[in-house]
């Protein structure tokens, strides 16, 4: 089933019934106004019986009648903004897959069902420029709601609504332009969110995610860790979407973004009490595993591959790039089942339930409540020392597997100082930055140190699996190339670490 997605900016207003239409032509920039093109809309909208997808600012319906006709998911992406998502009509029975798995994060497994119906009666008129463009397209609504969840209720009302006409919805100049004249001429801006909020009235739920801020003082220490959590969560629950859709590189963002939450818990621990913290990060280190099986095979096969591609032709003794496509796309898709069955899993369900729990009502410590600047700087220079200890360990160990595993931890360290910088640029500005980009440079030298690794671990079970005859020494070959692609990066490491294992926070 084909899907489409725009990007909507507009704006809402209330009228009452014997409210006169504004004087279109008059206002600042418009041309001409379109002949009205009139619709009648009836509109079924779904939810949980909680009511999750509205409480996250998220709209799915499906709509008969007008020259849109059909599903649409509509998901917030700013102030005024929200990305629109259409799908065919299909039946009211079944809500489109491509759109159920963008919102199972949010669902979690609850059912979804008929909330409300809208009927709609619509006038449309198109704003053009002078030069002929179409600028936008002003609304005005007759809407009747019949909710069906709890207790049943009907109510109506008029509203009026002006939106971009332009598809990325780029031109907030001319929207505000549009909408603060609209509000010169007598037209009241609407406080509702949509249509469906106004036909649920008082039963609508408060937006989530908006809650902790409130709860503490904006120069407490813990007040930009939970900001950055609370935005690493939303971003969390994108990309769960993008990997059910099976969007490129999807698996290794959600991976992404579940370490910079863990690793942001960890580095800033002490500002929260200890058995929250650490159930978390052993449910995200589970997660993150799980998605980590089918990353590693992914950038092992492309590694692979690439570096068997440059091989000439005479070095390469049998099929092994046909072996070897076929071995990574078994064990790939035997990691992307575990990972699709870890996303529908109530474990899954649970470990976002207790993640937005944690944000919204964080057990903070009397150190979470202390001064910012003082306090989140210690942590971070205690990350940093603990880079700088992992740095040492490495340069001391003996070459080989002892070696490796040294630099692994250097690595890792890294990453964990990164976010942990991160977390707190909005205190500690440019200095933090240049910490976490330090930080990220290193991370990244020796992530193209480990894949080394890996790879030289894969070859060694190639060249000695059973029947591999010839193949051997091309295996053999790969070792070698990755021996000296890993000694690169050493050298790599160590000309810029010096200056990044200095680099402190200011109390």
């Amino acid at each position: 089933m084909a899907t489409s997605s725009t990007v909507e900016a507009e704006r809402k207003f209330d009228a009452d019934a014997s409210t006169p239409l504004p004087e279109l032509h008059t206002i600042d920039g418009v041309g001409s106004v379109g002949k009205p093109a009139s619709y009648s809309l009836e509109a079924i909208y779904f939810d949980t019986r909680h009511l999750a997808l509205a409480a996250r600012g998220i709209t799915l319906r499906r709509r008969t009648g007008g020259p849109d006709a059909g599903w649409h998911l509509k998901l917030p992406l700013g102030p005024g903004k929200r990305t629109e998502i259409h799908a065919p009509l299909g039946t009211a029975e079944t809500v489109p897959v491509e759109l159920m798995d963008r919102v199972l994060a949010y669902t979690r497994g609850h059912a979804v069902a008929a909330v409300a119906t809208l009927t709609t009666e619509r006038t449309s008129y198109a704003l053009y420029g002078h030069g002929g463009e179409r600028l936008a397209d002003f609304v005005d609504d007759y809407v009747r709601a019949q909710v069906s969840l709890g207790d049943p209720r009907e109510s109506e009302w008029r509203e009026w609504e002006v939106e971009l006409a332009a598809q990325d919805g780029t031109d907030d100049a001319l929207l505000e332009s549009l909408a603060g004249q609209l509000s010169g001429a007598g037209a009241k801006p609407s406080a509702r969110t949509s249509k469906l909020a106004t036909a649920f009235g008082d039963s609508w739920p408060d937006l989530k995610g908006n809650t902790h801020t409130d709860s503490f003082d904006k120069g407490a220490a813990v007040a930009p860790v939970l900001t950055y959590l609370q935005d690493q969560g939303a971003d969390l629950l994108l990309q769960d979407a993008h990997v059910r859709l099976g969007r490129d590189d999807s698996v290794h963002q959600m991976r992404s973004v579940i370490r910079r939450i863990r690793s942001v818990l960890h580095s800033y621990r002490k500002l929260f009490e200890a058995a929250p913290v650490k159930e978390l990060e052993r449910e995200l280190k589970s997660l993150a595993k799980t998605l980590g099986r089918y990353r590693d095979a992914e950038v092992l096969h492309a590694r692979l591959r690439k570096h068997l591609d440059e091989l000439p032709s005479n070095l390469v003794l049998g099929p092994l790039q046909v072996e070897l496509d076929q071995r990574m796309t078994v064990r790939a898709d035997t990691a992307m089942g575990a990972v699709k069955n870890r996303l529908n899993s109530p474990r899954y369900f649970r470990l976002l339930d207790a993640l937005e729990a944690f944000i919204d009502a964080p057990p903070v410590t009397p150190q979470g409540e202390a001064t910012a600047r003082n306090t989140t700087a210690k942590l971070v220079n205690k990350a940093a020392k603990r880079l700088g200890k992992r740095h040492d360990a490495a340069v001391a160990a003996a070459v080989g597997p002892q070696r490796d595993k040294a630099f692994h931890e250097v690595r890792k360290a890294a990453k964990k100082l990164r976010f942990a910088a991160a977390a707190v640029a909005s205190v500690h500005g440019k200095r933090a930055v240049k910490l976490g980009d330090a930080a990220h440079t290193i991370q990244s030298i020796l992530g193209d140190h480990q894949d080394s690794v890996v790879a030289r671990t894969e070859l060694l079970k190639l060249g000695s699996a059973p029947g591999v005859s010839s193949a051997a020494f091309t295996y053999g070959v790969l070792h070698a190339m990755e021996r000296s692609a890993a000694d690169a990066t050493e050298e790599e490491y160590l000309r810029h670490s010096k200056k990044a294992l200095k680099l402190r926070l200011k109390k």
